[in-house]
């Protein structure tokens, strides 16, 4: 895994997890400035909106990593850290699917317990990700191996 992977993950998820840690917070436990509104704080909206916008950095970096790093690692047979990773890439499938979903759901009940199974597994996610051991080393910046050349074209 190239550097720049492992910058593009690290920074989307750190992104996605500070944010919706404290989207949470501002939600469910800040003090409401103002009785009468809806939002519990003025920053609300605009965490919401930073979190909403670093998702897809995070998925992308999801996609990488698992392309080059989850992937290889499952399939080689090494015993290492395999049960973490897997589990932590079992749980970003629903993560990411209930977060669209929190974005297209018009109904209360179905937001209201969609946000809390996201949260949860946000949660989950990232005590997993920060305890994922990262002592196999820095990455590979090695050059990429050029493409085979296909000797069939005319």
């Amino acid at each position: 895994m190239k550097r720049w992977e492992a910058w593009t993950n690290h920074v989307g998820w750190a992104l996605v997890a500070a944010s919706g840690l404290l989207y949470g917070w501002l939600k469910y436990f800040a003090a409401h400035a103002d009785p009468d509104s809806r939002l519990a704080h003025p920053w609300q909206p605009a965490v919401l909106a930073v979190h909403v916008l670093a998702a897809p950095v995070a998925v992308f970096g999801f996609g990488i990593l698992f392309r080059k790093h989850a992937l290889a690692r499952l399939t080689s047979g090494e015993r290492g850290r395999r049960k973490t990773g897997a589990t932590m890439t079992l749980l970003a499938i629903p993560l990411i699917l209930s977060g669209y979903a929190l974005q297209t759901l018009t109904g209360d009940a179905a937001r209201r317990w969609t946000g809390w199974a996201h949260a949860g597994l946000g949660l989950v996610y990232a005590v997993g990700y920060a305890l994922h051991p990262l002592s196999s080393g820095a990455p590979d910046d090695a050059p990429e191996l050029p493409a085979e050349p296909n000797h069939d074209a005319p």
